[in-house]
């Protein structure tokens, strides 16, 4: 193998582990996100609800 096809093939490895790890990272920022919203219970249905919602406009 000649030296230039060698460092094309770590180009290209080194260029799949950087969008692997990225979408690894985006996909844990939004699975992150929607447990988020799915785990955390809305303020107006906690019962008595929490010290600081006095600014919540539950009906």
């Amino acid at each position: 193998m000649s030296g230039k096809k060698i460092v094309g093939l770590r180009e290209k490895r080194v260029t799949r582990i950087v969008w692997v790890v990225s979408t690894a990272v985006v996909a844990a920022c939004v699975g992150w996100g929607v447990l988020a919203q799915v785990m955390v219970p809305d303020a107006c249905t906690v019962d008595p609800p929490p010290a600081n919602a006095q600014y919540l406009h539950c009906d």
